[in-house]
């Protein structure tokens, strides 16, 4: 799957909800961090100016006073072109529900748009829908206010929005519009944050008949991704502030100096998009709330790790063991909606995984009997990870059936055994492996035994060979099992042991995949000193990147404060980075990718 995008073409940015205020760190919002969103937009600009992009679309909600609001408004537009003009690349706009009115909502807050609306936009920032070329891809802006709005310019977007679409037969088409058709599925009820029926069937309609390629909404101020049909769809975050609203769908309370998840920090930012000769990536930059004010500097952008699609070759994997595809509610708050609930996933393990430039994940077989994380899987492969099964035993007949169907989805399968048991299951397993067409990793089970001689025994489930097994390596050898599963405990000699596991799988002749725990020993110990952590960490990519049988796969992605072996990860509870996320990027970044697989 590596490199199929072919030569690079360029970079673009899309940014979103800017909300700039009439005056520098003033605003009529009731939230204190509403003042910031000047000084935030003018870092953007300065960071954007040192990215190398060809150009920046704004998806709308530009500024942070409504039409209704008067010379606000037009003073607002004012200190935004002002902002703007520091940017060394061209900008396209569109407008946003602050810019030109809310989309039709009954019960909704704000007002719709109005022909007397439509008009202040014109006058202050143009066109309401436009079309540019750029890499040989149509790139369509819509005014998506208009939709359901049964004003005369809808029936004009229609007409021209088909008229153009007609004319990019054949041709790649990026599409960019304020509110998302939906938040997490198509058949999703309507609500604030959504597209209303029957204007999403018919916006989703378009997109589907005419193959588009990407599609970017702005307005929720969070990211999400979705694969719709052959379409990426992306929801962009703010620069200026977080709708704290959908702090509901995670499992902590927002960080403390955030405004109860208004100012949540890390999830500003913006995306930056890499078009290829066949496709694009798409990745988030995160600002963290950085400010900039009329005489400041700001640093030089941080390296981004590779795309798992591009030909670079990480050498960290992680098991994505809490749920990576919940599916939790936002609760009617009083705010945006207060008449029914918002079905939403978190998304923000997927964006740490692809900031981190990680490429294999582990999922557990149950995972494929789940409608929404097999659905997710798919989405997953396409953005180019490659995903290992993992099961303890064969599994039923059922569960062989399906893994089958999802074949076309997986790398490969690990299967954790009884060690006594190995010859009595192997057929079974080598059965079911080569109908699913997959290689097999074996683990085994330790035993009371094997716990006691490596130290106190605790009442845990451990499992994962030791470069010392060898000849329980050379019986999985002659089975035919393509590789073997090795323990790496957090009391282990890292760079030692994994150089014995990758001799012991060389003279044994099969691969290693090679599980590196974060967790104590002691399942009542926390391992939370992340300086510790992180020179384990990079002791452990630095040697796995010289290695060519082994593979490294990290079991904590997201932190676990509760429960057993408590112990930081990548991010924590509210799908921040640690600074452990920064240690893999890094890294990622500085070995190029290099390592075995």
């Amino acid at each position: 799957m590596a490199g199929h995008l072919g030569a690079k073409l360029g970079c673009f940015a899309v940014i979103s909800d800017t909300h700039v205020n009439p005056e520098e760190d003033r605003c009529n919002s009731p939230f204190p961090v509403n003042k910031r969103a000047n000084r935030r937009f003018r870092h953007v600009i300065r960071d954007l100016n040192q990215q190398p992009v060809d150009f920046v679309v704004h998806t709308g909600d530009l500024v942070h006073p409504v039409p209704e609001a008067g010379p606000a408004y037009a003073q607002a537009a004012e200190v935004y072109r002002g902002l703007t003009a520091e940017l060394t690349v061209p900008l396209h706009e569109l407008p946003g529900n602050h810019d030109i009115g809310d989309t039709p909502i009954s019960g909704a807050p704000a007002s719709p748009a109005t022909d007397s609306m439509i008009e202040a936009w014109t006058q202050e920032f143009g066109a309401q829908y436009q079309a540019f070329e750029a890499y040989g891809i149509k790139f369509v802006l819509l005014n998506a206010q208009l939709i359901n709005s049964g004003l005369p310019s809808e029936a004009a977007q229609r007409e021209w929005l088909d008229a153009e679409l007609q004319r990019a037969s054949g041709q790649r088409i990026m599409l960019f519009l304020h509110h998302p058709p939906y938040l997490m599925e198509p058949e999703e009820g309507d609500h604030y944050d959504n597209t209303n029926q029957p204007g999403r069937a018919w916006l989703l309609d378009l997109v589907q008949q005419h193959g588009v390629e990407a599609m970017f909404a702005g307005h929720a101020h969070n990211f999400w991704y979705d694969r719709l049909g052959q379409t990426d769809y992306y929801m962009a975050p703010a620069t200026s502030f977080v709708r704290q609203d959908y702090s509901e769908m995670l499992r902590a309370a927002p960080p403390e100096d955030s405004e109860f998840g208004r100012d949540d920090k890390a999830k500003l930012g913006y995306f930056l998009v890499t078009v290829y000769e066949n496709g694009h990536t798409t990745r988030m930059i995160r600002t963290n709330g950085a400010e900039a004010g009329a005489e400041d500097s700001v640093p030089a952008p941080a390296l981004q790790a590779a795309d798992p699609r591009g030909p670079s070759r990480p050498v960290l994997g992680f098991d994505l063991r809490q749920n990576w595809a919940e599916v939790t509610e936002v609760p009617p708050s009083g705010g945006l909606d207060e008449f029914d609930r918002k079905l939403v996933r978190n998304d923000y393990p997927l964006l740490a995984l692809q900031e981190m430039g990680v490429q294999h994940i582990r999922i557990p077989l149950t995972d494929l009997a789940d409608p929404q994380r097999s659905k997710r899987l798919a989405a997953l492969r396409h953005l180019g990870f490659e995903i290992t099964l993992f099961s303890y035993g064969p599994g039923s007949e059922a569960a062989q059936a399906l893994i089958q169907r999802h074949t076309h989805l997986l790398t490969d399968w690990e299967v954790t055994v009884d060690w006594p048991d190995f010859p009595a299951l192997w057929p079974a397993i080598a059965q079911a492996a080569e109908r699913a067409g997959l290689p097999v990793y074996v683990s085994r089970m330790r035993t009371k035994d094997d716990v006691r001689r490596s130290g106190t025994y605790f009442h845990v489930i451990n499992h994962g060979f030791a470069a010392q097994d060898q000849l329980m390596l050379q019986d999985l050898a002659a089975a035919g099992a393509a590789g073997a599963v090795f323990r790496l405990g957090c009391q282990d000699p890292v760079p030692e042991i994994l150089q014995q596991i990758e001799q012991a799988s060389a003279e044994a002749g099969i691969r290693a995949s090679v599980h590196l725990r974060m967790g104590a020993d002691n399942p009542a110990e926390a391992v939370t000193d992340t300086g510790v952590q992180a020179e384990r960490l990079a002791q452990a990519m630095r040697t796995a990147a010289a290695l060519t049988r082994s593979r490294l796969v990290c079991d904590t992605l997201v932190s676990v404060d509760r429960g057993y072996f408590p112990r930081t990860g990548m991010i924590d509870r509210c799908g921040n980075p640690t600074p452990l996320l920064d240690v893999v990027k890094t890294l990622h970044c500085q070995l190029g990718g290099a390592g075995g697989n």
